[in-house]
């Protein structure tokens, strides 16, 4: 007999996707993505000067935000065990 899924693992795996996804789409939609969702003026004023900082900083989040989701999955028996 095979467990019931862990609803809550799950759960926050998808959260995890949905923020990761969310902050890739800021990628694309420049400096009104960013404020719509509260990244702050500062950050936003450096997308619009073309910084780079914002994007590296953005991209580093989503990837710690994808990591949680595998590992969440991982765990809840739906994706190979990760690292550590």
């Amino acid at each position: 007999m095979t467990p019931p899924p862990n609803v809550w693992l799950l759960t926050a795996a998808a959260g995890s996707i949905a923020a990761a996804l969310a902050h890739i789409g800021c990628l694309f939609g420049g400096p009104d993505w960013f404020r719509f969702f509260g990244a702050g003026e500062a950050m936003a004023r450096a997308v619009e000067q073309g910084r780079v900082l914002p994007y590296v900083v953005t991209i580093g989040i989503a990837v710690v935000l994808l990591a949680w989701a595998w590992y969440a999955l991982a765990a809840a028996g739906h994706l190979p065990r990760p690292p550590l």
